[in-house]
């Protein structure tokens, strides 16, 4: 496994801006698209919410609950590679195959570390 990189308070705020980007666009599509794209869309904004949820976190806090998230910090190998994240669509992907949806904000993310270290 390779050396786990040390992100700044600097770098979680970057982060948290683009995951919010992800999230503003992924509603930006919705209202382009209408009403019955919006409704089969249904599960993964629901998902995307709860993704987004933790985010909302100051960029301490962020650091602190997923400094350690395999999963979470994908979002810094979007940035260096196209400045953009790609988080929430690559999580809600693996989401909407489990069975049972009804974590919480926190919770979410240590089942997609999980997922991420099975891989």
């Amino acid at each position: 496994m390779k050396e786990q990189q040390e992100f700044t308070e600097t770098d979680w705020q970057r982060a948290q801006t683009a995951v919010f980007d992800e999230y503003d666009l992924f509603t930006k599509q919705l209202h382009v698209e209408g009403v019955d794209y919006t409704i089969l869309q249904a599960r993964r904004i629901v998902i995307y919410q709860d993704l987004v949820e933790e985010w909302r976190h100051s960029a301490a806090t962020l650091k602190v609950d997923l400094e350690d998230n395999v999963q979470a910090l994908t979002v810094f190998e979007d940035l260096a590679t196209d400045g953009k994240s790609h988080l929430l669509d690559r999580c809600a992907t693996k989401m909407e195959k489990w069975p049972d949806y009804i974590p919480s904000p926190l919770t979410i993310w240590l089942e997609l570390a999980e997922d991420a270290e099975r891989e």
